[in-house]
């Protein structure tokens, strides 16, 4: 008899950009571990960085105002 998996939850879609990297859209982007520093950034705009370092950058909020979807909790630290 087939063993049965237990049902899986789709993994949310997200936008995220580096440090250096081109904007891929125009929105309300904040830094992955600190939801402060957010600040709106236009698509082909170079991410910035943060206090001089480099980060990741998860859009938040869509220039349109719809919510971009939640990240994962294990892009909430910065490496």
């Amino acid at each position: 008899m087939k063993k049965r998996r237990p049902a899986t939850l789709a993994p949310e879609l997200f936008e995220t950009s580096r440090t250096g990297h081109h904007c891929p859209n125009t929105g309300w982007w904040s830094v992955a571990g600190d939801p402060r520093a957010t600040r709106l950034i236009t698509k082909g705009e170079v991410m910035p960085a943060l206090h001089g370092t480099p980060a990741l950058w998860i859009m938040r909020e869509t220039a349109a105002g719809t919510q971009a979807a939640r990240p994962a909790a294990n892009l909430m630290t910065t490496s």
